[in-house]
């Protein structure tokens, strides 16, 4: 499978969580320190927008509209978001490089990146909802291969991710990458 069929496998996979959402959801607190759920879906659908916005030739912006409100029509934004994103990938492509505000790097890394997103915050809501949701080994794949490739000292300094958890070597490859990237499988 490749990376874009893996994330649009990841936005379907989250589809059904956030379809069992409702609007008192919205203020649980969860592992990302200081988010609460309606920030992280607004960060995840606001970083989904963005790099569909680069991906059809638009400037990148660090500001994201509330694109959760009331949590009424989230699973409808969800959705067109998702579609939209993926869509952005099929035709864009994964080569050559994307710019956004933080940075310029290979459009095939950035796919990852954007896959890391989609599966990680999922993953941080139905935590706090007390949901159950299963990273998928082969989604969880590739975002744990970039992620071990490049230093992330400095992404931690800045609180991009957590302290690193430690799981056994032999633990299943998603419960690798939620420790690598701070969070307790």
């Amino acid at each position: 499978m490749d990376h874009i069929d893996t994330l649009e496998l990841s936005w379907k996979h989250g589809a059904s969580l956030v379809a069992e959402l409702g609007p008192s959801d919205l203020a649980t607190g969860t592992p990302c320190a200081g988010w609460d759920v309606k920030a992280v879906l607004n960060h995840l659908l606001g970083e989904a927008q963005m790099m569909t916005d680069v991906n059809n030739g638009l400037p990148s912006s660090s500001e994201h509209d509330d694109l959760v409100r009331d949590g009424s029509d989230l699973f409808a934004a969800w959705n067109s978001i998702a579609e939209e994103n993926v869509t952005s990938w099929r035709r864009s492509g994964v080569e050559g490089d994307r710019t956004y505000f933080y940075g310029t790097f290979p459009a095939a890394a950035c796919v990852v990146i954007n896959l890391g997103e989609v599966l990680m915050h999922t993953w941080d809501v139905a935590k706090a909802t007390g949901r159950p949701f299963t990273l998928d080994a082969e989604l969880a794949a590739p975002v744990y291969a970039l992620y071990t490739a490049i230093p992330l000292d400095e992404q931690r300094a800045s609180g991009v991710f957590g302290p690193e958890v430690a799981v056994p070597p032999g633990a299943p490859i998603s419960d690798r990458l939620l420790g690598l990237l701070g969070r307790t499988p």
